[in-house]
């Protein structure tokens, strides 16, 4: 059998999908045939995960997250006390994602079928950043502050984590940022989902598969190495300027905020962090403190200059990407730089919840079963075992 390998399955179609597309010649994104402009100009986080999941924006004037499930909450809540305060965040994360689904179906066994999995990842989604929160309330070793029935999604979560009600605007920012990050196609995650989902996997499982894989500074943590090298270089532009200078003397380095798998022909740029970089801008402004987005349009810019000759000699192009831009948004909210990747798994939730439901009942795919290259050595000639070879006769 002869294949054309591709390393890291680049432009490789693994599958079909209905939720998300990518298009890299004219920098979209559409979910379900929506673009983010649109969802961002008329909607919020909560109405996009219901998109993401039901296929359909959600009846007008009816909430679409039940109110949070303070006794399960408790119990999560409880569980993670037992854990080191001093763990990976994201480690925490998926213990305390497993407490929560052994948790629900201890108490109901679930039903299989496309329509109550469906509500189980409604359910699923919003708990997900309500447990973010937790994580980083036990991460400082503060009391637990429960989410507020009736408050949105990404304002519950800032309240969380500051333990007071953040503003209209901060909130909105926050909403802003999860609606970006909430669907991206067959990113690592999200494929790692439907590994777990074509096995037949359970919902949490599943979803814990792509938590799992965020976890890698490949996949996931670059917005937060963003705000520790801005932070390094004092917020000063010049000083960022040096530090690209840097690391383009270093072969195969990888510069954190910058370069995507879809987003690297020449005219390509990622179209979130043109939503997301006004937002920053006002954010900063409303701060009283421009320097972390003077920073970062430095950097972009110097760094775009940068790769003309690369991308004029052939290599493809690495534009900015949105962890550049989540970077100084989190800061200016008062989100700790360990907190920033459990955030994206709290939006990215409601994708990987989708992955597992078409996978599994949508297309009711196969069990993802690639095959290999073999490269190891040769077969050894047989050398029968002095003591363990077949038994006498």
């Amino acid at each position: 059998m002869t294949v054309e390998r591709r390393p890291g399955l680049r432009e490789v179609i693994a599958g079909q999908t209905h939720i998300c597309e990518l298009d890299e010649q004219i920098s979209r994104v559409f979910i379900y045939g929506y673009s983010l402009e649109e969802l961002i100009e008329h909607h919020t986080y909560e109405e996009t995960a219901y998109l993401t999941l039901y296929g359909e924006l959600p009846p007008a004037g009816k909430p679409v997250f039940d109110p949070p499930d303070e006794g399960i909450l408790r119990r999560t809540w409880a569980s993670l006390g037992t854990e080191p305060q001093g763990a990976h965040p994201m480690g925490l994360l998926r213990s305390a994602m497993s407490s929560l689904g052994n948790q629900v179906e201890a108490a109901k066994p679930p039903v299989l079928t496309y329509e109550a999995e469906r509500e189980a990842s409604l359910f699923l989604t919003p708990h997900t950043g309500y447990l973010v929160g937790q994580v980083q309330r036990h991460s400082q070793g503060q009391e637990y502050v429960p989410p507020v029935a009736g408050y949105g999604y990404a304002e519950n979560i800032l309240t969380m984590f500051r333990g007071e009600r953040p503003t209209e605007f901060e909130a909105r920012a926050m909403d802003v940022a999860l609606i970006l990050y909430t669907e991206h196609e067959f990113n690592a995650g999200s494929f790692g989902v439907r590994v777990a989902a074509s096995a037949h996997s359970d919902l949490y499982s599943s979803t814990i598969a792509g938590e799992c894989i965020l976890r890698g500074p490949r996949h996931g943590c670059a917005n937060e190495e963003v705000m520790k090298i801005l932070l390094d270089e004092g917020g000063d532009p010049e000083g960022v300027k040096k530090y690209c200078d840097d690391f383009f003397a270093q072969s195969g380095a990888r510069m954190p905020g910058f370069g995507h798998a879809v987003y690297n022909l020449p005219q390509s740029f990622d179209p979130r962090v043109q939503i997301l970089r006004p937002w920053v801008k006002e954010l900063s402004r409303l701060k009283g403190d421009m320097r972390w987005y003077e920073t970062i349009l430095a950097l972009e810019e110097y760094m775009a200059e940068r790769m003309k000759p690369r991308v004029a000699a052939g290599n493809p192009n690495a534009p900015a990407n949105m962890d550049l831009w989540t970077a100084p948004l989190y800061y200016l909210l008062n989100i700790p730089i360990p907190m920033y990747t459990p955030l994206f798994a709290a939006s990215r939730i409601a994708g990987w919840a989708a992955h597992y439901l078409e996978t599994r009942y949508v297309n009711n795919e196969a069990l993802l079963r690639p095959r290999a290259e073999y490269i190891g050595p040769e077969p050894r000639p047989f050398q029968a075992s002095p003591t363990h070879g077949a038994p006498a006769s």
